[in-house]
């Protein structure tokens, strides 16, 4: 049931979503020129988005896997965490393009060793088991805002965990335009 509801919310995003972020308007009146800068990318990006809710917690990074999956430690415990709202080329199953260039891109917003913060959505893991999870930057910078602004990973709303889909998508516009990072490497 799960594949069919994630093909439908991509067909969805892929469809219509493109309309309506197209305009570049955020939830709270902003524009998708908030969405960050990647540290060492030549993407001219603004601010990265929202800043973390006060509700979120300190997490520690253990590990980074790929560009949207990764292991913090949180309250002591080790978990294995997929970033809500984004699908970054994998690199491990199968060596998708621009899959090395987002693991490392992500290994530089937020390396081993460094505090992040991180709040959940409405689901708590995926099919996989991991723990889904929004991740800001110890400087305040949404973490899929940044990648995606930058071409590093697509935006993914899957419902319910839609909170930050209007800037992501909108972020993903941008990126598309200028042809940054993927969006011009992998035709």
């Amino acid at each position: 049931m799960w594949r069919w509801a994630l093909a439908g919310a991509t067909m969805l995003t892929a469809v219509c979503g493109a309309f309506a972020w197209d305009a570049g308007r955020l939830p709270g009146g902003g524009t998708a020129r908030e969405a960050g800068r990647l540290p060492g990318s030549d993407a001219a990006v603004g601010t990265s988005g929202p800043g973390p809710p006060r509700e979120a917690r300190t997490a520690l990074v253990v590990r980074v896997v790929d560009g949207d999956t990764l292991l913090l430690r949180i309250g002591g415990r080790r978990l294995r965490v997929r970033l809500i709202g984004v699908d970054a080329p994998e690199t491990w199953a199968r060596r998708d393009c621009y899959g090395a260039e987002a693991a490392r891109a992500l290994r530089r917003l937020v390396p081993v060793g460094s505090e992040v913060r991180v709040i959940g959505d409405r689901e708590p893991y995926d099919h996989f088991g991991r723990r889904l999870l929004h991740l800001w930057t110890s400087r305040g910078r949404l973490v899929s805002a940044a990648l995606v602004r930058a071409g590093f990973a697509r935006a993914l709303a899957i419902p319910p965990d839609t909170r930050y889909a209007p800037l992501l998508g909108a972020a993903e516009a941008d990126a598309r335009r200028s042809g940054a990072g993927l969006w011009r490497a992998c035709r």
